[in-house]
């Protein structure tokens, strides 16, 4: 319990940081002064603890500050909006295609400007480019253009794009004239042979499914989004069901629930069955290039396997905690990410209301035997809703009412469509003809999810825009469930059991 708070108050320290923008040496002097008097009142556990707590705190704004990217004389960002330059560096991840370019992060070292000579620089530049010549991670470029700064948000309400990127270190915007590749292979060695391994598994489906089941396997086994037509992109969205497409915190951490209930099925032993899904996790994180969106993604499956795993709930919520206090600990933007909040949200709600949700539907006629493959999926999409959802439509709005029916009918779809085309990329990349033979196996499934998205999304009312609401109200709700439930949690059972019949 003591992590739990502990972690809690990293996280609000580092919000706090954020909003007052308070001085690096101001909060190691607090978090020191704070962890002295925590030592020396060691005898007193509750003054103890709150000293513990504003030593967290203040080491967690700490942190924060020392993360942010200061301006100095090399910082590229000084040429912004100064007309031409030209500059050189490195691509440091792998490049998103989109379907009329591609887009890059290129980490800058060199700059010239005016016809001088090159000088030193640094910074963070996103540049676009076109869809050709195709640049991958790792390739050292020289590009020449204008360098911009990216916009501010037209309204207070409005997205900010400047702050979205300024929390990834992104100061500089760039759309060149001429490119040209002077070097391959500068980056990573480990992670350039890992998303090469990904971009030929890429190929490889592409050649061997027909549209639009081949972007959605894409993006289902290589969490590669960019290829997946917009109309379907849509429907998936219209139907609640886009934590599908793409390899996230909030589909691994449904899809490990999934993966257990099916292990209980064939009575397997759940030591056994924890281990084989971690593997599986890890060795699938490292097959799709573990990049840090995906590496997220799986440190919120492995918790969900982790807590269903463990005999006392109280150590899945601390694996939890400790796991949101690592991540920020290694890059504290992490806690402004959306999929991180989302991954967060979501595993926390599974673990506090799955149990609930399940029995509540057991009350149902989803307590039926054979239906125990709907039961499972729906509990998995109504528990993780319960927090994820109201933050969805704070920043989107997009309400989905045929989310549920359509969560029931496609999500147990997907390990089938995961496993085969699995075995299908698996068979393209030893013998491509392999592959295109066990590919109508993973294409039944994959048409069912597209096939399924359109079919809900064309739905009178499938989905509805809700108009924006301000922040206190997504707050206050956070505030009466979590409350709620916490009081539920500290009442006898007793108590609790007259409660809920009332």
């Amino acid at each position: 319990m003591k992590l739990i708070v502990l972690a809690i108050a990293w996280m609000a320290g580092i919000i706090l940081a954020d909003m007052l923008h308070l001085p690096f040496w101001w909060l190691m002097g607090g978090g020191a002064c704070c962890g002295v008097g925590a030592w020396a009142l060691r005898d007193s556990p509750r003054l103890r603890l709150v000293l513990l707590m504003c030593c967290a705190a203040a080491l967690g704004g700490a942190r924060l500050v020392a993360a942010d990217v200061p301006i100095l004389p090399q910082s590229i960002r000084l040429f912004n909006d100064r007309g031409e330059v030209s500059i050189r560096g490195i691509v440091t991840e792998d490049p998103r295609r989109l379907a009329d370019g591609q887009r890059l992060v290129l980490a800058t070292d060199s700059v010239r400007a005016g016809g001088s000579i090159w000088r030193p620089a640094e910074g963070l530049v996103l540049v676009t480019l076109p869809r050709y010549p195709e640049r991958s991670y790792g390739d050292r470029l020289e590009l020449t253009g204008k360098l911009t700064t990216p916009r501010a948000a037209a309204r207070p309400e409005a997205f900010d794009y400047q702050v979205y990127l300024a929390r990834r270190g992104i100061f500089t915007l760039m759309k060149p004239e001429r490119s040209r590749r002077i070097a391959a292979g500068q980056g990573n060695p480990v992670l350039a042979a890992l998303l090469g391994v990904r971009d030929q598994a890429r190929r490889v489906l592409l050649h061997e499914l027909p549209e639009p089941q081949a972007a959605l396997a894409v993006g289902i086994l290589l969490g590669l989004q960019s290829s997946i037509p917009d109309d379907v992109l849509e429907h998936f969205s219209i139907t609640g069901t886009s934590h599908i497409l793409v390899i996230s915190g909030w589909n691994i951490t449904i899809i490990s629930a999934a993966l257990y209930s099916v292990a209980d099925g064939m009575k397997l032993a759940r030591r056994k069955a924890f281990w084989a899904i971690l593997v599986t996790i890890w060795l699938y994180t490292m097959f799709v290039g573990a990049t840090p969106t995906v590496i997220r993604a799986a440190v919120m499956g492995s918790i969900v396997v982790l807590g269903q795993r463990l005999e006392r709930p109280a150590h899945a919520w601390t694996t939890l905690f400790a796991a949101c206090w690592a991540m920020t600990l290694w890059n504290p933007q992490t806690l402004w990410d959306m999929g991180f909040q989302l991954s967060a949200l979501a595993t926390a709600s599974l673990f506090a209301y799955g149990k609930g949700t399940e029995a509540l539907l057991v009350r149902t006629p989803l307590r039926a035997g054979w239906l125990d493959w709907a039961r499972e999926a729906l509990t998995a999409t109504l528990a993780a809703q319960i927090l994820a959802l109201p933050l969805i439509l704070y920043a989107f709005g997009n309400l989905s009412i045929i989310a549920p029916l359509a969560n029931v009918a496609m999500l147990p779809m997907v390990p089938s469509a995961m496993l085969f085309g699995a075995l299908a990329l698996l068979g393209g990349m030893i013998w491509l003809p392999l592959g295109q033979w066990l590919a109508p196996l993973a294409y039944l499934f994959l048409a069912w999810l597209t096939e399924g998205a359109r079919l809900f999304a064309q739905l009178p009312w499938a989905a509805i825009q809700l108009p924006p609401f301000p922040l206190w109200v997504l707050l206050t709700y956070y505030a009466i469930v979590v409350g709620a439930w916490l009081w539920n949690v500290t009442l006898p059972p007793e108590s609790a059991a007259t409660s809920i019949g009332r």
